[in-house]
């Protein structure tokens, strides 16, 4: 009988799902918007519509989530960034009957990039995903971090600017998250271009996003590096000298944090803008590490690292979630 696996990634503005053969090959996905009532019912139907007639010969169901998890509960709590703060995971796909593996949604895209990614044959891996928010998913000496409560990986809260009046969504100051995530660029910029009157200033004040915040509009995150490559001053000064130190201020943090042999950066920020990431890894990078550097690369699954990650759970359940799984799939 041809066995098959469910991977749902759980992002704070979209939730998409695929079905996996046991080989690790994507069959199908689908993705739908996050919604803003009555999650389990709509992960239930989500997962119904990927599986069709095949959810009979499915194995195991992986969701990999944003964050906070409450891991023991099989739930996610106060979560800063998406339409629903707080919403179960493990529940509704045990109503449809299915086994379930479930961990944060940057530690399964590091367990997939570890089971069938760039990090095959690594047994230290820092994955690192910069979208919508900031997270982390760490493999030290070929075992998942996984923490008390499910959280052991929450490197977006890593302070980078200790002067900064940016609250995070978590209620923290200086977080990388508040500062760099795509959820809080636009307040960023708009927080550095003010601070530093650059719109005041000769060669800058020609720019059109000067004229765009005295009418109170924030650019968005495709915007400002929109006008980035096309040498806008205003946007250069933010990427350039705030932006991409940040990132790499982040990113040395947690390498000498975890000390891994291959970084893996991923996210919708981070692969759109490549180039802008590789040059201020190469150009920041240095100064702040205290350990060797890594190797560095962007992910091979595109906007389906998620996916891959939360299937590699359903696959091969890492050790640390064996003692949850077993409690998780005993319940009705």
């Amino acid at each position: 009988m041809t066995r098959y696996y469910v991977g749902v990634d759980i992002g704070a503005t979209n939730v998409r799902a695929g079905l996996f053969d046991e080989e690790g090959r994507m069959l199908r996905k689908i993705r739908r918007s996050f919604p803003t009532t009555g999650f389990e019912d709509f992960l239930k139907s989500l997962v119904l519509d990927l599986c069709g007639d095949v959810i009979k010969n499915v194995a195991r169901v992986g969701i990999g989530s944003i964050g906070p998890l409450d891991i023991a509960r099989g739930s996610v709590f106060r979560t800063p960034n998406a339409p629903i703060k707080s919403f179960n995971l493990v529940s509704p796909m045990r109503e449809l009957g299915l086994e379930v593996v479930i961990a944060n949604d940057a530690s399964a895209a590091a367990w997939g990039e570890y089971i069938l990614g760039s990090g095959r044959g690594r047994e230290n891996l820092l994955y690192i995903t910069i979208s919508t928010g900031i997270g982390g998913g760490v493999i030290v000496d070929s075992e998942l971090l996984i923490g008390k409560d499910g959280n052991a990986h929450e490197i977006g809260h890593l302070v980078v600017d200790h002067s900064s009046s940016l609250r995070c969504g978590c209620g923290g100051y200086g977080h990388w998250e508040a500062i760099a995530s795509g959820s809080n660029m636009p307040r960023s910029f708009a927080n550095y271009v003010v601070s530093l009157n650059l719109c005041g200033k000769t060669g800058y004040r020609v720019s059109p996003l000067c004229s765009d915040l005295e009418k109170g509009k924030s650019p968005s995150p495709e915007e400002i590096f929109s006008m980035y490559y096309k040498g806008d001053p205003v946007a250069s000064s933010y990427v350039e000298k705030y932006l991409v130190p940040v990132n790499a201020a982040g990113m040395a943090s947690a390498i000498n944090a975890y000390d891994p042999e291959i970084l893996v950066l991923g996210g919708g920020i981070a692969l759109n803008n490549k180039e802008i990431f590789a040059r201020g890894i190469e150009r920041y990078l240095d100064r702040y590490l205290a350990v060797r550097k890594p190797e560095i690369v962007f992910t091979a699954f595109g906007d389906d690292v998620g996916l891959y990650g939360a299937a590699s759970l359903a696959m091969r359940i890492p050790r640390p979630l064996e003692k949850y799984v077993s409690i998780w799939n005993s319940k009705a």
